[in-house]
């Protein structure tokens, strides 16, 4: 079972509605006043990552405002150091940081598959 875990928590926000269903450890933007959907695009300033599984017009709790988490829901190779963005389906990741792409977070650690990360949104 995938796993979001706060070590040092930032804010928690648990305001608005999610557009469309969404995943732990998915990665979120703003598509309205309060109302947020799974960014899939590192070229969309993303507004923080889903506490757990949320149905769409649910009340979603989100992770933002910074923190250090630990998480099995990542996507490729990551190493320690390394800046994270979203991916095309709405995970960290690693790789190349291009010029109008967002950093997310960057990586801690990455250990028996889990990624430890400080949070940048």
């Amino acid at each position: 079972m995938s796993f979001i875990n706060p070590c040092h928590r930032g804010l928690a926000y648990g305001d608005g509605y999610m557009q469309g269903d969404g995943q732990l450890g998915h990665l979120v933007s703003l598509a309205g006043n309060d109302l947020f959907s799974v960014n899939t695009d590192p070229e969309v300033r993303s507004f923080g990552i889903l506490i757990k599984d949320y149905a769409g017009g649910e009340m979603p709790g989100i992770y933002c405002n910074g923190g250090v988490y630990e998480t099995d829901v990542f996507e490729g190779t990551i190493n320690p150091g390394d800046d994270l963005k979203v991916s095309a389906t709405g995970k960290l990741t690693g790789g190349n940081i291009g010029n109008d792409e967002f950093v997310i977070a960057q990586a801690i650690s990455v250990q028996s598959g889990v990624l430890k990360f400080k949070l940048l949104i």
